[in-house]
């Protein structure tokens, strides 16, 4: 299997996990490749997951750990990324970084979401920025996330905006993204989400706890 064969020019060639697999790489999420092979969600992730492993052991000849991790689940990846010496993590920074837009589901772009905050490097801040833009909550939400996790002060910004967003799930990792580089702007700002009568309880929790902290810190300072 590889990215030449996968194309509908030759799909009577195909097998059915490379069918499943090529409405996955166009950016079909797992439901609607669902109803469009008339499978269940489980078969489709299974079909996925086996062609993404083949996919993987196909090019081991450029050594890709990008798709190895792509191809397992996030207990896994965590073991990988915990054992990767400088050398290894530049490769798979520089690798991310060559072919972040070109991977276009759902799936596959959260993961590498996440990679980016797991690796902390601030070379990848111009993808989040994009992602917080993005139509799909679960890419702004995560990008908040990695935001959180880079720790950089030039994206305060970002998360104040964030703030704003119209889901609250987004709005509640952008408050705990700003715990670490916030200032008295980013707090009042927070505020505000208390002083909402029509905010998510959960969102106002999130908001007391990252006040407190601040609080607290402040207060250790003096």
């Amino acid at each position: 299997m590889n990215r030449i064969r996968l194309n509908l020019d030759n799909i009577n060639n195909l097998s059915q996990e490379e069918v499943t697999y090529l409405l996955y790489q166009e950016g079909k999420s797992i439901k609607q490749i669902a109803i469009i092979r008339r499978m269940s969600e489980d078969k489709v992730q299974k079909d996925i997951i086996k062609a993404k492993l083949i996919y993987s052991n196909t090019q081991n000849k450029n050594n890709s750990l990008l798709l190895k991790l792509l191809s397992m689940v996030k207990k896994d990846r965590l073991e990988i990324l915990r054992s990767l010496d400088n050398e290894q993590k530049n490769r798979l920074k520089e690798e991310i970084y060559t072919n972040y837009t070109k991977y276009k589901s759902d799936e596959d772009r959260m993961i590498l979401i996440w990679l980016i905050g797991e690796l902390k490097d601030v070379s990848f801040l111009p993808f989040l920025n994009m992602e917080l833009k993005s139509k799909r909550v679960n890419h702004r939400r995560l990008a908040c996330s990695a935001l959180g996790k880079i720790e950089e002060k030039s994206t305060k910004n970002w998360l104040e905006n964030a703030l704003n967003d119209d889901n609250p799930q987004v709005r509640q990792y952008a408050i705990k993204a700003l715990a670490k580089i916030a200032d008295d702007k980013s707090h009042e700002l927070i505020r505000n989400i208390l002083r909402n009568k029509n905010e998510k309880e959960y969102v106002k929790k999130t908001a007391v706890e990252i006040l407190n902290k601040a609080t607290a810190s402040t207060n250790n300072l003096k």
